[in-house]
């Protein structure tokens, strides 16, 4: 499996949340300082509005505003009541969490309850005022990060996005190989505890390329984009997609029981093999024609899949409960339906090829 390495260094730099962040909490700062207006409560405000995304910015900010009122309503009624006591700290965080909760304000909780507690040692007899006067820093403060989120360094997934799909070819490849060698070897020592941590890191750099591309397309909604990065949107979305269908079958051969290759003969565990070496070529020279010997092995595997369909009985695991399909019968299914998935893959790739792309392999996993 890819090491991580491999990942952190195409994700986005922080360079440009940091470089946003900065800019957000001087103009938030200036600002108040300019107008005579304590300046915490609107950095805070601008440092966590500062989103992956603009959507999210807004978003998360119109959920911010109304429960900073609240946390800032809270604090003045605590210490009007309790004065600047434990008591008032306490009822003012809770029925903040609990009011932000119950409104459906949870984006705002952490910023509501941070305000309405550092708000009560400031307090004094014009509780009025410093309500309003901290609902007007806060306002700025979102104002301000929304606004730098929004046409400052405007994030671009599309280039990490795509660099991702392509070391996921390389994963899927090397985990169908090792799960093919599972299957047609007799000696597993130590083989599925690899194939187990190998799928799942698999599934979770899938994961984070989903939530990668949901920031990109929340941000195109909000920027005019040329036709040429909306198509590339499009065409890495296709790709992640085929790669989470080939993602679901691996899944079940990566379930299947250890024993499985005991039933397997000789000519079965041979094709297997001359599968994963015709697999692993596919995906190694994406752009590249295809070899007719990989044709050859597809259309074995078909015939053998038929073949075990007709001869093969159902499986009796207790009385009265049987599987319809063995094991075998699953393998070669699997195998075929990721065929069918990889080979929209390759043509789907390849058309980046062809268009006066790199002629080369794609991939070369070693």
């Amino acid at each position: 499996m890819l090491p991580l390495k491999h990942y952190t260094k195409f994700i986005k730099k922080p360079g440009s949340r940091l470089i946003k962040t900065a800019i957000a909490v001087f103009v938030t700062s200036f600002i108040c300082l300019l107008l005579g207006l304590p300046a915490i409560f609107a950095v805070i405000t601008a440092i966590v509005t500062i989103e992956p995304s603009t959507q999210d910015s807004i978003r998360k900010g119109m959920e911010r505003f109304p429960a900073s009122a609240i946390g800032a309503a809270l604090a003045a009624i605590s210490v009007y009541f309790f004065g600047q006591s434990a008591t008032s700290y306490t009822l003012a965080a809770i029925l903040t969490i609990f009011l932000c909760e119950k409104f459906k304000l949870r984006a705002g909780t952490l910023v509501a309850t941070l305000t309405a507690v550092a708000m009560i040692p400031d307090l004094h007899d014009h509780l009025i005022y410093s309500f309003f006067s901290r609902l007007g820093t806060t306002s700025i403060g979102l104002v301000v990060s929304t606004s730098v989120n929004l046409f400052i360094l405007p994030a671009n997934y599309l280039d990490t996005i795509k660099k991702r799909n392509h070391l996921h070819v390389a994963e899927i490849n090397r985990l169908l190989t090792r799960l093919l060698d599972t299957a047609t070897s007799r000696n597993q020592t130590g083989m599925r505890h690899f194939e187990h941590s190998s799928y799942t890191l698999l599934k979770r750099h899938l994961e984070k390329t989903e939530q990668l591309l949901a920031f990109q397309r929340k941000e195109l909604r909000f920027h005019r984009f040329k036709m040429k990065k909306f198509r590339m949107f499009i065409k890495e979305r296709r790709t992640t997609d085929y790669l989470q269908r080939i993602l679901l079958h691996l899944g079940n051969l990566h379930y299947l029981s250890p024993s499985v290759s005991s039933t397997l003969t000789y000519y079965e565990q041979t094709l297997l093999k001359r599968s994963q070496k015709e697999f692993h070529y596919l995906m190694t020279h994406i752009g590249k024609p295809i070899i007719p010997s990989f044709f050859e092995t597809i259309d074995e595997l078909n015939n053998h899949l038929k073949y075990e369909f007709i001869h093969t009985k159902p499986t009796t695991i207790t009385e009265g409960d049987h599987h319809q399909l063995s094991e075998k019968i699953i393998i070669f299914y699997e195998l075929l339906s990721i065929h069918d998935v990889l080979e929209d893959l390759y043509y789907h790739l390849s058309s980046d090829h062809s268009n006066g792309g790199n002629k080369g392999a794609l991939i070369t996993s070693s």
